[in-house]
């Protein structure tokens, strides 16, 4: 199967001293590999994928089976809910139903720091292959990554928004609050508007104030990109940010969020 987008790097990465960082969510599977300090961009992949596809995607990725890499795996599945630490007591999968979950996803949980409990559903398939083919790895949602990466912002509101397809993802956050943490899709660039004006006017975020972070697969050419840059003052693509990267045929600011899968801080295996 052929990668929508390929970058093979021409550095050699010690597996020993090396990251591997995979993203998978609804229609699509990516990974880099990358040196433990986020210097060195040894390759990446992204795939349109169906999960008929992923167990040949995931047992030809290098070095997997080498017990010396670091790995991790970010789930961007829109099933989740997030709820205050103490509450996070008991069997939560009637919420995830509610939130969209198939019954037979495996369901997953972990914190944001002592206070955010985050729990999550992954494809019962996804999930099981992973095991199988990823062994070692750590398992985190990619909106706990992005919530912290936002409530380290130093800006007094921000808004990280990650565009996939017809998929985007928004973490919102005030004088160092989490506001909100939510997956939408849309049909038109006017709808991403929409809501990003609504969750400013809700939240009391003044568009003069607000900090606008926009990754994923979106050109500054594009006509989305030129509509929120007419009503939010402040707007910025989030370049992924390789120290020492190989000429890139792609703007980095495609693989903002595979790079900071690749730097975050490992959890407990599975």
């Amino acid at each position: 199967m052929q990668p929508r987008f390929e970058i093979n790097g021409t550095y050699f990465l010690d597996p020993e001293n090396s990251v591997l960082a995979i993203q998978a969510g609804p229609g699509y599977l990516a990974y880099a590999v990358c040196d433990a300090l986020g210097s060195k961009l040894g390759m990446l992949k992204w795939y349109t994928a169906a999960t008929d596809d992923l167990a040949g995607i995931l047992k030809d990725i290098p070095g997997v089976q080498d017990p010396l890499q670091k790995k991790i795996i970010a789930f961007d599945f829109p099933a989740y809910t997030l709820l205050p630490a103490e509450l996070n007591q008991g069997d939560n999968s009637a919420l995830l139903h509610l939130a969209g979950a198939d019954p037979q996803d495996h369901i997953l949980n972990e914190y944001v720091g002592t206070d955010i409990a985050l729990n999550y559903s992954v494809p019962f398939t996804l999930l099981n292959l992973c095991i199988h083919h990823i062994p070692g790895a750590s398992y985190w949602h990619l909106q706990k990554i992005r919530i912290a990466e936002v409530l380290g912002d130093r800006a007094g509101s921000v808004m990280d928004v990650n565009i996939i397809d017809h998929r985007f993802s928004v973490v919102a956050a005030k004088d160092g609050g989490l506001l909100l943490a939510q997956h939408y899709t849309y049909r038109a660039p006017e709808d991403v508007l929409f809501y990003l004006l609504k969750i400013a006017e809700v939240y009391g975020l003044a568009q003069t104030e607000l900090q606008l972070n926009i990754s994923g697969l979106i050109d500054a050419d594009a006509q989305l990109y030129k509509m929120l840059y007419a009503y939010f003052l402040n707007i910025r693509l989030m370049n992924a940010g390789w120290a020492e990267e190989p000429a890139l045929a792609y703007p980095a600011h495609y693989f903002t969020t595979l790079k900071q899968v690749a730097l975050c801080e490992l959890s407990p295996v599975i």
